[in-house]
């Protein structure tokens, strides 16, 4: 009888001694990649990216953003995001913080591109974003992640890690002790280098085909920002979910949703569920 495998069989190969990454790390890793890689479009996409985070990582605050660049993605860009309180967001602009923040600056966006991973404590230690607005609202450190998708553009993903007293349980920003001493740990970065590999290919595919999708929709003429503020609408969700996912007020979703309703000929948001919906098809 001939064996089909002859020969001993090969031993699994074990890891480095100086491996840096656990293999829980890399289950972290599995884990994410597992909960987005069947999303049905960019939207569904990034609703999972943020939530698998948040269960993987840890890190309640989390973005996810995707434009033509890095800059385009922070400043201009569209995205969801989640785990920040309503506060937070409302003194974040209105107190002139988004005009200080280091993750818009040109320096930082011209770095991150070849980094693919920073932690905000390395780029901007001492600065009075740290020190006088994290800080205070119980945020100790924050990271960013750039996934580049090529001619299909770049994922954006922000992670804002809580002080050591988690501040209420009510979202990150909420007032916060003794957090300055904490930053994102060596390892969290480590482990998300190696997520931003396995999140290319996916990444092109999703903003590769929403491009796509836009551009069979063309006769709509809605705007990036618009795109989304119709995506979430269909979805059923309310203006002020909208307004907190897309850290956006609520009456600009009032205007951009106005504006939708009337691009697609649409009386509701019904109507608006409907069509989009119907006109959702893969491509």
């Amino acid at each position: 009888m001939t064996i089909a495998l002859p020969g001993p069989a090969p031993r699994p190969r074990p890891l480095p001694a100086d491996e840096p990454l656990s293999p829980e790390d890399y289950r972290r890793v599995v884990g994410v990649v597992e909960a987005v890689d069947r999303a049905a479009d960019l939207a569904e996409f990034r609703e999972r990216l943020v939530t698998a985070l948040q269960t993987w990582f840890g890190y309640r605050g989390v973005t996810v953003l995707h434009g033509d660049t890095a800059a385009d993605a922070v400043v201009n860009g569209c995205g969801v995001l989640a785990g920040y309180s309503a506060e937070f967001l409302a003194s974040y602009d209105a107190e002139g913080w988004v005009g200080e923040d280091p993750f818009r600056a040109e320096d930082f966006l011209r770095r991150l591109p070849e980094a693919g991973v920073l932690r905000l404590t390395d780029v901007a230690a001492g600065s009075r974003f740290l020190d006088q607005f994290l800080h205070p609202r119980g945020i100790a450190d924050k990271a960013a992640m750039l996934v580049d998708a090529g001619p299909s553009g770049v994922l954006w993903v922000g992670l804002a890690m809580p002080g050591d007293q988690d501040p209420g349980g009510q979202g990150v920003g909420e007032q916060g002790a003794d957090v300055g001493a904490r930053r994102v740990p060596d390892r969290d970065l480590a482990v998300l280098r190696v997520l931003r590999r396995h999140l290319t290919p996916l990444a092109v595919e999703q903003l590769a085909r929403h491009r796509a999708r836009e551009a069979s929709r063309g006769d709509w003429d809605l705007t990036p920002r618009e795109w989304d503020v119709a995506d979430l609408a269909a979805q059923g969700l309310t203006n002020r979910q909208i307004a907190a996912r897309l850290f956006i007020g609520v009456d600009t979703v009032k205007k951009h949703l106005t504006r939708v309703l009337a691009a697609t000929s649409c009386g509701s948001r019904t109507q608006l569920a409907v069509l989009f919906n119907s006109r959702d098809t893969p491509v």
